[in-house]
């Protein structure tokens, strides 16, 4: 069908003007316990405003039975982060804040964007700088890759120096009870702005202390790891500094997404959609649906090198009791159903001709329509303005192609 000329289609007939409902909605939260990496920063978005990112995590011992020595002196101690990504202006100077937190969280608890842990009001940090990803750190005489790198108030050395030779650095179960871990994240930006993506579970993400005793200068380190629990957390700010047009949709008017229809990551907004003329098809007879594939655009005006679509979108069934469930269509691989953006087009393609023929054969859809959301949510920063099902420049469709069977 992709290759076949329309007038060569003996039977088949095309059809894309079937009526699409379409609005946007604030997501609730995302799970972002675990995640294959982190977000700390802060950005100033012109059409969703500001969103600032931050991360709770665990640091665990790399020994049992730690003792500093006789006489331990904390000399330093630094917070590493090893760089994944980003996303938005790295020339932006931001500010680094690292808090201790004061409630105990679980490798085995599941956590969301807007879940909240306590902490001390010291700020360890308070430092700013402009992230770097391409020049090396030198670390202990000896080049590292591109890392964010500060350190951090002598206190906290201090704390772990206090415990030396205690039970409170025994063993991890111990260690987690007297020092539950570290709230990072950024202040907030007045414009542009970058989400710096962390990668976790690298080998140098980690803190290090610099210590010296009676007799000797050494370090020791406390790992970041698969088993530290660890989540991100992501505040939009009530979209204050939002576009008007953004806050009026998600606030009261859902026609206005007939135009323009808001998506972004990080917990932030999904597109609900209907088709409810498809059913309709079924008053020609018995149908059978060749290809049914959503069209969706990119509003071009909003995309630039900095504010970069997301690679994909994911569609889900929304449920009548509102969990989401997979499209049929997804178990018949990528290729075929799409949701990839294509930059030379600036649009997203989904193949739902299972989904559609399986609505006819039904008589009715069995669900609350469908939720468009960025693939990657819990762990990427894009977003994408996609153009509404009436737009006057090629707005969101369904192109079906279709046999009548007599």
């Amino acid at each position: 069908m992709n290759v076949q000329p329309q007038e060569n289609m003996l039977g088949v007939t095309f059809i894309d003007s079937l009526h699409i409902s379409a609005h946007t909605v604030l997501d609730d939260s995302v799970k972002t316990d675990e995640t294959s990496s982190n977000i700390i920063g802060s950005l100033v978005d012109p059409v969703f405003g500001l969103t600032t990112a931050g991360m709770y995590t665990q640091f665990r011992l790399t020994t049992d039975n730690v003792d500093f020595g006789d006489n331990p002196v904390c000399d330093s101690i630094f917070l590493s982060l090893a760089y994944n990504s980003f996303y938005g202006d790295t020339t932006t100077n931001l500010t680094l804040n690292v808090f201790e937190i004061t409630d105990d969280f679980y490798l085995d608890n599941s956590y969301y964007s807007n879940d909240v842990l306590g902490t001390f009001k010291n700020n360890l940090a308070n430092i700013n700088f402009i992230p770097s990803f391409r020049d090396s750190v030198k670390i202990d005489g000896a080049n590292s890759a591109p890392q964010l790198r500060m350190q951090l108030k002598n206190s906290l050395g201090q704390k772990f120096i206090d415990a030396s030779g205690s039970s409170d650095l025994a063993d991890n179960t111990n260690f987690l009870k007297y020092f539950k871990g570290l709230y990072i994240s950024t202040n907030s930006v007045t414009t542009k702005g970058v989400m710096l993506y962390i990668n976790s579970l690298s080998s140098l993400s980690k803190l290090t202390m610099y210590y010296h005793n009676a007799t000797d200068t050494l370090k020791y380190t406390f790992v970041l790891n698969a088993n530290c629990a660890r989540f991100n957390t992501f505040d939009h700010h009530k979209y204050a500094t939002a576009n008007s047009s953004f806050i009026q949709q998600v606030a009261s008017d859902s026609t206005l997404g007939d135009s323009l229809l808001y998506l972004q990551a990080m917990s932030g907004t999904r597109v609900k959609l209907k088709f409810p003329e498809v059913i309709n098809l079924n008053n020609l007879g018995n149908i059978a649906i060749n290809k049914a594939e959503l069209v969706i655009k990119v509003d071009p005006t909003t995309v630039d090198d900095i504010l970069v679509p997301p690679s994909r979108l994911s569609l889900a069934i929304n449920n009548y009791d509102e969990t989401l469930s997979f499209l049929p269509d997804v178990v018949y691989g990528e290729t075929y159903y799409g949701g990839t953006y294509n930059s030379t087009t600036n649009e997203y393609r989904f193949n739902i001709s299972k989904y559609i023929q399986n609505a006819l054969l039904k008589g009715s859809f069995g669900d609350d329509g469908l939720i468009l959301i960025v693939s990657g949510s819990a762990v990427l920063a894009n977003r994408a303005v996609i153009f509404g099902p009436k737009h006057s420049n090629d707005g969101m469709h369904l192109d079906i192609i279709y046999t009548q069977i007599k």
